[in-house]
């Protein structure tokens, strides 16, 4: 038959049991002890508290026992006593003193008593329990009595006295209770439990005058009236009673009842716990503390500990405050003693677990280490079996350890060699491993929340959840290609499986261990990519421009020869002489049309080829330039147009290619008058080199019409022509603008429109 206990059960059990022991150790009065220097710890951490001016003391001190002569003295200095204090008119008088033999002063001290009429005399028990009873005629003239027991604890101080015994009151009971009589009535304590005496302080402190002094009549008699004047011995060597505030010297008997009377006056009494408070304590501190420490960290443990102790002694001084006991030390032990059990039981699990998990490492990663043979020839039979069992384990972890160092040695000097970064880190975010280049590139490192440095910087949230979803569902993740400045990463998330096999784990759907981090910089690989796609794109903008002019050329060649064969035709067929010259005309036009076309074809593609020939030599702009444009002056007056000339006069001749400079001159003056309406204006200005222009200028401009912005960027390719920007139909190839532009450029100059 076997036997389950389930984990609750066993975190459960040690507080169940710790709770059991402590309770009958408590029964037995173990912790009796502690708790004593626990109450009287805490009354001085309480501190101390003013005494009731109710309460006066009469004392019989060394000094008066010194002036008065030996004592004990005879009932005549106690009559003395008593004449003095009838003129005082006190509330109460009550002698700590326990007159039960007669005296032949007894009649005296009666009469004074009876004088006084507020009498209350001691009495108490003998060794062999009998009650000792003031003389008869003493407790006739008192109008109360009370009983002195002291019951001491171990470290002789009174804690608590009992209102009754045998029906006889306690001395200060009856103190108090007659004082009621005479003055404002006094509530009654619960006379059923005894009186837990709450010290107030040092009993010095309690109002007291010597007995001689006031019978000498040295004190004021209103320091007396109206006052519980309690007379006692406080002489040294007499009636000693230890305080919690008096130990060293001790105080006196008397000062028991003192401060009884103080309580009952006050309504100050200790308040002990009541019974049904320790079953709770016990339960509290033992299952309940033992279940909620076994489901913390080692550290939390021990600050739960100490914050339980420290938070119960804090309750415990706050209540007594409050005038409420409650046990210290007991508790205290019960915390500590479930606290350390926990403590234990925790490191023998941790022990087993560890032997368990040490046998299958051993077990699994035996056949891989290096050396792992350990010896124990030699040994003695005791040797021999420790060697098997706890030192077996300690080599099997040291050789598992030295393997695993050496493993992670080299695993760590790879990573850090390697140029991508890589990192891993748990399902919470936590980093436990980071090679120099992740912690380089992410600014991050081991112990580091992993979504703090990745979220927003790298990966949007939604990226970031997505992903993690996925690696749980075992899906593969895309890498994120990311740009960060001039630079391109590849960032890619894979599972991570340190407990089974990445096939297991999958193939049995195991949870993943964590995630794994690979960020790997493609600047190169990216710059190729764009390179070769800049170089498609090329490719594929030379095959269109390839079709464009093959297009275009064809074109541009076959009109003018289309032109030609008709003109030919017609002219076969011409029946005047002005017929065939105007045909004739036709086919001189367009034949030299066709030459244009072919020449400035075989032009821009030398030009291109680089293998223009040029021939430098001096030109006077000043007369060169109104002979190169002498021509335009006519056609530009036909078309109604202005043609202006600027030349500055201090213009000197420069040195370039004639024929090259002539060409690019008149194909733009040339283009200039195409497209100028009638009327307009038509400029050629050259402008000397100066500190914003630091290069000679020559400028064609005209007026009247526009060429849209967004054209302007493709006046100077090849056949490109301005839509819509010839309404007189003027025609042309498109290519006398790029042939201008390159021989600008092989003139080592620049053009701009």
């Amino acid at each position: 038959m076997s036997w389950r206990i389930d984990e609750l059960g066993w975190k459960v059990l040690p507080g169940g049991l710790v709770s059991v022991t402590f309770a009958i150790l408590l029964s037995l009065g173990i912790f009796q002890p502690l708790e004593q220097i626990a109450y009287n710890v805490l009354f001085r951490l309480r501190g101390e508290r003013p005494w009731d001016n109710r309460l006066v003391v009469i004392a019989i001190d060394d000094a008066s026992i010194k002036r008065l002569g030996r004592f004990p003295w005879n009932r005549q200095r106690y009559a003395q006593l008593l004449n003095v204090l009838t003129k005082a008119k006190p509330s109460v008088v009550a002698f700590n003193l326990i007159w039960s033999e007669s005296s032949p002063d007894d009649p005296l001290l009666a009469k004074a008593m009876i004088r006084n009429g507020r009498v209350v005399l001691a009495q108490g028990w003998d060794q062999t329990g009998l009650l000792l009873f003031p003389v008869p005629n003493l407790q006739k003239a008192a109008i109360a009595t009370g009983h002195i027991l002291n019951r001491q604890d171990a470290d002789g101080i009174t804690r608590k006295i009992d209102l009754f015994i045998q029906g006889v009151p306690a001395l200060s009971f009856s103190i108090v209770q007659s004082y009621s009589l005479v003055q404002a009535a006094v509530p009654s304590p619960n006379l059923k439990q005894p009186l837990w005496i709450n010290w107030a302080g040092r009993t010095q402190d309690i109002r007291q005058f010597a007995f001689a002094d006031v019978i000498e009549e040295k004190i004021p008699l209103y320091e007396l009236q109206d006052k519980i004047v309690l007379v006692g011995v406080t002489a040294a060597g007499i009636d000693s009673l230890a305080t919690p505030f008096d130990r060293n010297p001790p105080a006196s008997g008397v000062f028991l009842h003192a401060a009884a009377v103080n309580n009952l006056l006050q309504q100050n009494p200790l308040q002990p716990l009541p019974a049904i408070w320790l079953p709770l304590i016990l339960l509290l501190g033992g299952p309940s503390l033992n279940l909620l420490l076994s489901y913390q960290r080692e550290e939390r443990q021990t600050l739960i500990w100490l914050g339980v102790c420290l938070g119960w002694g804090a309750v415990t001084l706050f209540l007594l405050h409050l005038t409420h006991w409650l046990p210290l030390a007991f508790p205290l032990c019960l915390f500590t003693t479930t606290a350390g059990i926990v403590f234990v039981s925790e490191r023998l699990r941790m022990g087993a677990v560890l032997h368990r998990q040490v046998q299958q490492l051993w077990q699994t990663y035996q056949h891989d280490l290096v050396a792992h043979q350990q010896t124990i020839a030699g040994l003695s039979p005791c040797q021999a079996i420790a060697q098997t069992s706890s030192m077996q384990i300690a080599n099997q972890l040291a050789a598992l350890a030295d393997q695993l160092e050496r493993s992670q040695s080299t695993q760590a000097a790879i990573a850090r060699s390697l140029s991508m970064g890589l990192l891993a880190a748990d399902w919470d975010g936590q980093v436990w491993f980071c090679n120099p280049t992740a912690h380089d590139w992410l600014g991050i490192q081991v112990g580091d929340d992993l979504s703090t440095y990745l979220v927003t910087a790298w990966l949007t949230e939604e990226e970031w959840q997505t992903d993690l979803l996925m690696l749980k569902k075992h899906q593969p993740v895309s890498p994120h290609e990311l740009h960060r400045g001039d630079r391109w990463f590849a960032l890619t998330l894979e599972p991570l499986v340190y407990h089974a096999s990445q096939s297991q784990a999958v193939a049995e759907d195991l949870p993943l261990d964590g995630l794994l981090l690979v960020l790997e910089d493609i600047t190169t690989h990216k710059q190729a990519e764009t390179a070769l796609e800049q170089q498609v794109e090329e490719l594929q903008q030379v095959a269109q421009f390839k079709d464009d002019f093959l297009s275009t050329v064809s074109h541009e060649l076959r009109s003018p020869m289309a032109n030609m064969k008709m003109a030919i035709e017609l002219l076969k067929i011409a029946r005047s002489k002005e017929s065939a010259d105007h045909y004739l005309k036709i086919l001189q036009t367009e034949c030299d049309r066709e030459i244009e076309l072919i020449e400035d074809l075989l032009d821009l593609q030398r030009l291109e080829a680089g293998a223009q020939t040029q021939a430098i030599s001096e030109i006077d702009l000043q007369n060169w330039l109104p002979s190169i444009l002498a021509p335009f002056h006519e056609r530009a007056e036909n078309q109604q147009q202005a043609l202006q000339v600027h030349l500055p006069p201090q213009l000197s001749p420069i040195r370039s290619d004639q024929v090259g400079l002539k060409r690019i001159v008149v194909e733009l003056v040339n283009n200039a008058c195409k497209y100028t309406p009638a009327g307009e204006t038509i400029t050629v200005a050259i402008s000397l080199p100066d500190t914003s222009h630091p290069l000679l200028q020559i400028r064609v401009t005209n007026s009247g019409t526009e060429i849209p912005a967004s054209e302007l960027s493709r006046i100077f390719e090849k056949f490109y022509r301005v839509p819509k920007a010839d309404p007189w139909k003027r025609g042309g190839t498109g290519l006398g603008l790029a042939l201008v532009k390159k021989l600008v450029e092989s003139l080592k100059g620049t053009i701009h429109v």
